[in-house]
């Protein structure tokens, strides 16, 4: 698995197949976006914050995963004309969830607010791998589908306050 996370962060397109393919490609996506924030969540813990607070930002993590998926889902299904479902486009965006883990490595050398755009941009750039695979989207559309739902969770983040 980490071999296909790093194929996914060096944006090769055979991860993201895999993880549409595989029969319990969603439950294995969980299970990387959930200890992804764990890790993220390592340098807070020993800094003093609660194992509860490490809990809520981890399930937290866990669900934007998924609105990110329904919204690029949404968005590159019956928007852009693709050729997928949910479960699979879930699947896809999970294994590029990995690379948010590049903030712990840019924290000692940018501010933070450089470092989280830098790894966002990363992010949408494995979300626009992910709609090319699950979706079946040309590289445009797919890049629309990426960026239009990374827009959209912004959105939604700032009204609900994930």
């Amino acid at each position: 698995m980490i071999k296909r996370a790093i194929d996914a962060a060096l944006l090769r397109r055979e991860p993201y197949l895999v993880m549409v393919v595989r029969p319990d490609g969603v439950a294995d996506g969980a299970m990387v976006v959930a200890i992804v924030h764990a890790l993220l969540m390592i340098p807070l813990v020993i800094d003093g914050i609660g194992v509860l607070t490490a809990a809520q930002v981890i399930l937290y993590g866990l669900v934007n995963w998924i609105v990110l998926s329904g919204l690029v889902y949404l968005i590159g299904k019956y928007f852009l004309e693709g050729d997928g479902s949910f479960p699979g486009t879930m699947a896809a965006t999970s294994i590029g969830y990995p690379v948010l883990l590049a903030a712990i490595v840019l924290a000692p050398f940018l501010r933070p607010l450089q470092a989280q755009l830098i790894v966002s941009i990363w992010l949408v750039a494995t979300v626009w791998m992910a709609a090319r695979a699950a979706l079946d989207l040309p590289k445009a559309r797919a890049a629309v589908a990426a960026v239009g739902g990374w827009a959209a969770f912004v959105v939604v983040s700032l009204l609900f306050r994930f």
